[in-house]
């Protein structure tokens, strides 16, 4: 199944659909972290006294999670429900966009039969992971002041393994580009 994936995804490249779904992380990245609109990090923090979203946190416990639920209060909480509206969208969309970037990658880099081609599944494992904690964030919010332990806990958990995963990515994005980079600075052969 992942190397029906992985192949479905290294036939979808192309450069135009790179920029396009880059773009659109781009916008994404913007409305979250930089706009006034009412779903993005700091409107919330404005009506939290500070409290960030779960979604930025390395790792939370449930107890964390639903005092935080509880700091936001009722705007806060409308808000955090609106953003995750939006994440829905943006995890495929950046999940996408460096999948392919990835596929880009692996295949300048490796030989075709090379394992580090399914490199570009990693972004894919990144989305399905923010989309899990999504989820989970979205039930304590729907549940709330109810609080279930154990969806708390699988919040956590999928931040987590969001957080590993993307170091993971990062650290595989650095060493292709820096081994691209050097290759570029090779001697020729003559």
């Amino acid at each position: 199944m992942l190397n029906k994936l992985n192949n479905f995804i290294a036939r979808r490249y192309s450069l135009r659909l790179m920029i396009g779904l880059f773009l659109g992380v781009a916008f994404f990245f913007w409305l979250f972290n930089f706009s006034t609109l009412p779903l993005s990090g700091p409107e919330l923090r404005k009506l939290s006294s500070g409290e960030d979203l779960l979604d930025v946190r390395t790792y939370y416990s449930a107890q964390e999670a639903f005092r935080a639920m509880e700091r936001y209060g009722t705007a806060g909480r409308a808000l955090y429900i609106r953003f995750l509206a939006a994440d829905f969208i943006f995890a495929p969309l950046y999940g996408l966009a460096f999948a392919l970037l990835f596929t880009r990658l692996a295949s300048t880099l490796f030989a075709p039969s090379s394992p580090w081609n399914r490199m570009n599944l990693l972004p894919i494992g990144i989305a399905m992971a923010d989309i899990a904690e999504n989820l989970c964030i979205l039930v304590i919010l729907q549940m709330y002041p109810d609080q279930k332990h154990l969806v708390g806990s699988l919040a956590g958990i999928a931040t987590l393994a969001k957080w590993v995963l993307s170091m993971a990515a990062l650290a595989f994005l650095t060493l292709s580009s820096l081994f691209l980079l050097a290759r570029r600075f090779e001697p020729k052969r003559k």
